[in-house]
């Protein structure tokens, strides 16, 4: 989505090219993809982007906080979905569910101390049911690339 009266400037959630930054790729397929439509993507996209805009424009601060842009902001969107609040963890949960690592019965790497089974495995097999197969590996990838490109360069 573009806005091209310029009403919002630039420095308020816009890509590079122009392009509203409405919410994180991952939030923004788990809601589209629920229902395709031009009016689901007005009603739970486009409007809480520009009443978020409209509450920053008077009040100077975002109404339902907001995610980074790029890797960081795709982590900090699986870390609410995961609802594991520890980055350390949330970190150690994707590299060994990328290695191919997480067992059932073996203590979920979330640090919850249950077993993956009754942890993790239901929100996982949601979101790898929702999401573009290999949308998961390739996201976690991203993630991880962009924190060894914080931390390490």
């Amino acid at each position: 989505m573009k806005e091209l009266d310029k009403k919002i400037p630039d420095k308020f959630h816009h890509f590079t090219n122009g392009y509203l930054c409405l919410c994180t790729p991952l939030e923004q397929w788990l809601i589209f993809s629920k229902k395709p439509t031009l009016e689901n993507y007005i009603k739970n996209l486009l409007n809480p982007y520009l009443l978020s805009w409209l509450w920053y424009d008077k009040c100077n601060e975002m109404p339902w906080g907001e995610h980074c842009h790029g890797p960081m902001g795709l982590l900090q969107s699986y870390q609410e979905i995961l609802n594991i609040k520890d980055l350390d963890h949330t970190i150690l949960f994707m590299i060994k569910f990328f290695r191919n690592e997480i067992y059932q019965r073996q203590e979920c790497p979330c640090g919850s101390g249950l077993s993956f089974r009754k942890c993790h495995k239901i929100i996982i097999n949601k979101l790898s049911n929702q999401l573009p197969q290999g949308q998961l590996n390739a996201d976690f990838i991203s993630i991880l690339g962009g924190l060894h490109e914080k931390y390490f360069n």
